[in-house]
């Protein structure tokens, strides 16, 4: 292969030729599937280099090697999930189709670390090293580490088994999250982990032009590079835009003017974790039904910078391995061997899947190709040309023979895993009669449902928003579709702030000046937000901690239903003074520690001046950095910008935008919230970093003639 520069408006020279918009997004066309593919990955690798290589080795548990000590716990959860081993398994069972693609991806990268010789991003310069050749199995790789962290979170198994440190009556509320009354089909255990995403789609109907608008923003932790991608494909098999995860084919959003989707994660468990008994007199055998096995051991040597290597000793059964180190122990003499099965373990074609999702041209070929899927869970939204909407849950769902939400036996019946959920007899809709699908990560099925359906969703104050929006069956243009996605009312706060009030009973009247006619919003300007959000941080812990010791917390402060429904319900008995004396101690204490923290001046208070993101880059070069800036919205309002502890922060959120209008089906709407370039000094690196603070979009094309008019650049790639 040969490089050459051409203007903008020329004509094609060679197979493949990459022209960049004025967002920095590669479009990339070529005459062939491979050659297509070969360029994503030259795109990629330019763009994204560094963090694909940091994805690589989060996956394979190499971070710590490049990053230090502060990776090590990381690179232990991966190597005992078994990602390398799974990768290596995976890159072999691949079909022929789908293998070619990655190879030709692989190709694109490898020869771009070729041309970039020893010019590399910055990082690397950093921190004295050089990337490998990527290979099949690192692609896949860099996927399963991203379904681990979307679909793995065992951390949310542990904290529903301590629902057993509870009085059994309070235990059903601890486990149910917040408003699980709203859900997109309108049995978890529920949390909130702050995050999310949301996604919805309107019917023509329910526009102003009588065409679909859909619309899709994921939340993440905000990272630096961004966690999405966009880029577009323009060949014999795909013609599409939209944005996917640096290191791997498949877009999770986009549009190829005859259908559109959106994703959010859908929570539904696909793993569980057992609790395994151990010989009596032989501790290195375990029970397997009427026989006494030998756990596997693998030993592993993990390189650390600037320490000494670390050994491992992962441990397995015929379940999975043993994780109980990467979870906290609920008995301080410690658990039993906690072995765990994830359906991101057995053989899965999900790369196949996310190609043939862009590939799709109406509902039928959409479903067919979510057929493929397996994990992580997600819920997908669509909308297309001819009108049409409909709604879709696709992934490789257990079939156990009971609802449990902690920890299983490993040597029960019912306990096993009997098959999965056929793809037909998960949720979907089409062109439902209210006009409109949407999801923001809560519960999905009625109690009643044929298969159980169950996992750590989060509270459903999201979809009650979307819910207030979208159910009024006004007619919406795009614009009120970028406003919704940018809305910043926080239905949280709508309903728990008159029962705060009735329980202070005019005690503590900064409360009443706060939320008294308060809108809800989340503005910068408000000081209600930052009372809100110190109060039920506090009041967490104040609920939790009557049963649960304080070394408990961290792993408790999202099971909130039990917090929630004790301000709301009077009638229920958990405090045996009753639940107004507790809210009144919990407000003294928030006012006491946000006059510590942020002064005595109220004005101080306000959500602008405490709610800041700062995107850190990991390498901890502060030239990197993007901000810290104040942002509004929360971690309940559409608009997300949330955190966890503390509950000031603003550490995830929206991290992409996309808005499709089928009135003009040849482009969309689309932001991130900081740049599609991962390479700190390129002028794509942070430049969508304020248009995403202001809520302001750009349009992407579709069409060659509307690229060539905003191209930036163009790089031609000839065959030899």
């Amino acid at each position: 292969m040969a490089l050459m520069q051409t203007i903008c408006n020329g004509a094609i020279h060679g197979r493949v030729e990459i022209l960049r918009d004025r967002a920095g997004i590669p479009h990339i066309y070529a005459s062939s599937t491979s050659d297509l593919y070969f360029g994503l990955g030259m795109a990629m690798a330019e763009d994204r280099l560094w963090q694909m290589d940091r994805l690589r080795r989060r996956a394979l548990g190499r971070q710590a090697e490049i990053l230090g000590p502060a990776h090590l716990a990381s690179d232990i959860a991966h190597l005992t999930i078994g990602i390398d081993q799974i990768a290596a398994r995976e890159a072999q069972a691949m079909d022929e189709a789908t293998h070619r693609i990655v190879t030709a991806l692989v190709s694109g990268i490898n020869r771009r670390i070729e041309l970039m010789g020893r010019e590399l991003p910055p990082e690397f310069l950093r921190l004295d090293y050089a990337p490998e050749p990527f290979s099949v199995r690192d692609v896949v790789a860099i996927a399963r580490g991203i379904w681990w962290s979307l679909n793995g979170r065992i951390d949310r198994i542990v904290a529903a088994e301590a629902a057993r440190l509870l009085p059994e009556a309070f235990r059903g509320l601890y486990l149910t999250p917040e408003a699980s009354e709203n859900r997109v089909l309108q049995n978890a255990a529920g949390s909130d982990d702050a995050t999310g995403s949301n996604n919805w789609a309107l019917h023509g109907s329910r526009t102003a032009s009588g065409k679909p608008v859909l619309c899709g923003d994921p939340h993440q932790p905000f990272w630096v590079p961004s966690t999405w991608y966009e880029y577009a494909l323009h060949g014999p098999e795909d013609d599409a835009a939209g944005a996917g995860h640096p290191g791997f084919p498949g877009m999770w959003w986009g549009s190829n003017g005859s259908i559109a989707w959106a994703i959010t994660n859908n929570m539904a468990s696909t793993r569980d974790m057992y609790v395994e008994q151990v010989h009596r007199g032989d501790p290195r055998r375990y029970r397997d039904g009427d026989d006494w096995r030998e756990f596997t051991e693998r030993e592993v040597s993990i390189k650390v910078r600037g320490a000494p290597a670390h050994s491992l000793t992962i441990r397995s059964t015929v379940r999975g391995p043993v994780v109980n180190a990467l979870v906290p122990s609920l008995d301080v003499a410690g658990d039993p061997p906690l072995s765990l099965r994830w359906v991101g373990m057995e053989h899965m074609d999900d790369i196949r899947a996310s190609i043939a999702v862009g590939r799709a041209r109406d509902w039928q070929g959409f479903r067919a190709a979510l057929r493929d899927w397996a994990v992580a869970i997600f819920n997908f939204v669509y909308a297309d040309a001819k009108g049409h909407i409909g709604y879709q849950m696709a992934g490789r769902i257990p079939i156990r023979g009971r609802v449990i939400p902690g920890f299983r036996d490993a040597n029960a019946a019912a306990d096993r895993w009997r098959g999965y959920i056929p793809f037909d007899d998960l949720p979907h809709m089409y062109d439902p009669p209210s006009g409109y699908v949407a999801s923001a990560n809560q519960r999905i099925v009625p109690d009643d449902w044929e298969h159980p359906i169950y996992g750590a969703y989060s509270q459903g104050h999201r979809g009650v928003r979307l819910a207030q929006a979208l159910g009024r069956r006004d007619t919406e243009d795009v614009a009120a579709n970028i406003r919704l996605q940018n809305d910043v009312k926080n239905c949280r706060a709508e309903r728990s702030c008159p029962h705060i009030l009735r329980h202070l009973a005019g005690d503590e009247p900064v409360f009443a000046r706060a939320f008294t006619g308060w809108d809800y919003e989340y503005s910068l300007s408000s000081i209600a937000p930052t009372l809100f959000e110190a109060f039920m941080a506090l009041w967490q812990r104040e609920v939790v901690g009557q049963h649960m010791p304080q070394r408990l917390f961290d792993l408790t402060h999202q099971q909130t239903g039990l917090g929630a429904s004790l301000l709301e319900d009077a009638s229920i008995r958990y405090f045996p003074d009753g639940t107004a004396p507790h809210v009144v101690a919990v407000a003294q204490r928030t006012l006491e520690a946000l006059r510590s923290r942020f002064g005595a001046d109220e004005a101080a208070w306000q959500w602008g001046r405490v709610h800041e993101a700062h995107w850190r880059h990991p390498v901890g070069e502060a030239a990197f950095d993007i901000g810290p800036r104040e942002v509004d919205g929360g971690s309940h309002t559409l608009r997300n910008t949330g955190g966890e502890l503390p509950p000031h922060s603003a550490s995830s959120g929206a991290e992409y935008r996309i808005v499709v209008d089928f009135a003009n089906p040849d482009s969309f709407l689309a932001v991130q919230n900081i740049g599609n370039s991962g390479v700190p000094g390129s002028p794509h690196f942070r430049d969508q970093f304020e248009p995403w603070l202001r809520g302001e979009y750009h349009v992407v094309h579709l069409r060659r003639e509307a690229v060539e008019a905003e191209c930036e650049s163009s790089t031609s790639i000839v065959s030899q």
